[in-house]
């Protein structure tokens, strides 16, 4: 039996039975032959770990399994094969994340924090940021975090009055929502309840039950962590419950509409040469970016 391991590029069944057209990393091309019952399971332009028996003049599937199914560090490894994954390693972004949990000296902030962490783990780690329009890839969600705490660190640096323990924490828990909004990894659907609830409140709603469970239901800290994550959008036409009210829910919604649109200035950036002009940007008002001549 073979391993193959595998982006489903086409689907038919012209001959009575499932024919999946299947390229891996390398480019390489497979034909494999499997019940019709699969139809329901297996999804276009997605990845497997398909388990295939040799025989003469095909290749027949023995097993299928879900990338989602493997351990976090080998399905960003899996990603990355196919450019579909976080620049950065699931061991870097585990440390990253940590050392920025370790700087968070309020019990109740940092149990709050870890507790919803620890919950979500798998999915924090490997879940995409959005469904297209910026970290829309395997590890898109921790990335974005990542990205948002570096910068953090200078809003503090700059305006000491700034509590910390807040700023990190929330940034850490404002998008944790959506490892419920969405309905895999790659397959970018939005579940019911993402549909009806929405990942701001989702998100809220977490803390106040985690606060619960370790007693600190009624501590102001629980509040404004509340409070950052419902409002962290900005503008109720965004999707806020309530606009920012507090100095680090501002900071919150200010690094995250940075993070979240110059990360996708960069990627249309990459497309162009020096000199030239990008094609409109939806997330910055559908301008076109100049991209200057390199001098150097």
């Amino acid at each position: 039996m073979d391993i193959i391991i595998g982006k489903v590029e086409g689907i038919n069944t012209s001959d009575g039975v499932l024919n999946l057209v299947v390229i891996d990393d390398k480019d390489n091309n497979y034909n494999i032959k499997c019940s019709t019952s699969y139809k329901e399971i297996i999804v276009q332009n997605s990845i497997y770990k398909f388990h295939v028996n040799k025989l003469p003049g095909k290749l027949v599937l023995d097993k299928l399994e879900k990338i989602e199914s493997l351990k976090e560090e080998e399905i960003l490894n899996t990603f990355s094969k196919f450019g579909l994954a976080s620049p950065i390693s699931y061991e870097k972004s585990v440390a990253e994340l940590n050392r920025y949990l370790d700087k968070i000296d309020s019990k109740i902030i940092y149990a709050i924090t870890k507790g919803l962490v620890d919950k979500y783990h798998k999915d924090f780690f490997t879940y995409p940021a959005a469904s297209k329009m910026h970290h829309a890839y395997a590890g898109g969600l921790v990335y974005h975090t990542i990205g948002m705490l570096n910068m953090a660190d200078a809003f503090l640096a700059n305006y000491p009055y700034l509590n910390k323990n807040y700023l990190y924490a929330g940034i850490i828990l404002h998008d944790i929502g959506k490892t419920t909004e969405f309905s895999g990894i790659q397959s970018f659907d939005y579940s019911i309840k993402g549909q009806l609830i929405g990942h701001l409140v989702i998100g809220s709603i977490e803390v106040a039950e985690i606060a619960k469970e370790l007693g600190y239901s009624d501590c102001e800290e629980t509040m404004i962590l509340e409070h950052m994550l419902i409002s962290h959008h900005g503008q109720p036409q965004f999707g806020a419950a309530k606009k920012p009210m507090t100095a680090e829910a501002l900071v919150l919604w200010y690094i995250d509409t940075i993070d979240s649109k110059f990360r996708v200035l960069g990627d249309e950036l990459a497309k162009v040469n020096f000199g030239e002009f990008t094609d409109t940007i939806g997330v910055l008002d559908r301008i076109k970016v100049y991209k200057p001549k390199d001098n150097n």
